[in-house]
């Protein structure tokens, strides 16, 4: 009872800290707008310049609506912990979680989750209103299914997107800057994870590829589920992949953390 009481109040303070500067959490939200102006603008030059009304198999109102989901699901699943571990391995903050019970891992993850409730309420109702206007607009089909399936892989987004980050972090025992391997690893990320435009324009070949990655389903695959692209028997293979994807990068971030930990020197407070 006190394991659970004691990474309840991990997931407090990560919702605590999310809301502690409420005008650098505005402007977050507000960061989101600036990305879809420019590439609706991008998408409108593209589409005005061909001759055919549907470009990688999409209309100009479908590839908008892909952009804007994928805005909205990018930022919900965006991490931002990154920074922290570093200090704390660099800084000595590692030390009091080597002698309290508590599992440090286990503790940045329900704070990561807390901080991410608050996105999620305020990204949610964004999507609501998004689909709303998209429904009105363009016609997008959203059943409840979708719905579901779609809130479902978000949550395995996010923790499939943890993991990749967690596990970079990692990489802080034995490297003394990381802070610039953490953005070179974000831009990889939200180019193949689908962020900046849908993976069909790489062509089948990398699509396919792509789909043995774990970036594709951080992102894509929730957004397509929520505009029906995907249905049938890829949602659930798709849903098994999240999963492996997660389990193996835990056991992978383990056996790294137990050998960093081999390396690590307790100085600072």
């Amino acid at each position: 009872m006190k394991s659970i009481e004691k990474y309840f109040r991990s997931f407090l303070i990560g919702s605590q800290n999310a809301m502690e500067y409420r005008l650098g959490f505005l402007l977050s939200m507000v960061s989101v707008i600036i990305p879809i102006f420019i590439q609706t603008f991008f998408w409108l030059s593209i589409y005005r310049s061909s001759s055919n009304s549907v470009i990688f198999g999409y209309t100009f109102s479908q590839i908008i609506n892909y952009t804007i989901l994928a805005q909205l699901v990018s930022k919900y699943v965006r991490t931002g912990f990154e920074q922290e571990i570093n200090d704390d391995i660099k800084n000595g903050g590692l030390n009091k979680f080597l002698v309290k019970p508590i599992g440090y891992f286990v503790y940045k993850f329900f704070c990561f989750i807390g901080k991410k409730f608050v996105n999620f309420i305020i990204i949610s109702i964004l999507i609501i209103i998004s689909i709303f206007l998209l429904m009105i607009s363009i016609g997008t089909a959203i059943t409840y299914l979708s719905i579901f399936y779609f809130a479902f892989s978000l949550f395995l987004a996010l923790s499939l997107n943890f993991m990749i980050f967690f596990c970079v972090s990692t990489l802080c025992f034995w490297l003394s800057e990381i802070t610039y391997l953490y953005e070179a690893v974000r831009i990889i990320i939200i180019t193949l994870s689908g962020g900046i435009f849908p993976l069909d324009i790489f062509g089948l070949k990398i699509h396919k590829f792509l789909s043995f990655l774990p970036f594709k389903y951080t992102i894509y695959f929730p957004v397509q589920l929520l505009n029906n692209k995907i249905t049938g028997f890829p949602v659930f293979t798709g849903f098994i992949t999240q999963i492996l994807w997660v389990v193996l990068f835990i056991f992978l971030t383990n056996i790294l953390w137990k050998i960093g930990l081999k390396k690590y020197i307790a100085v600072g407070n």
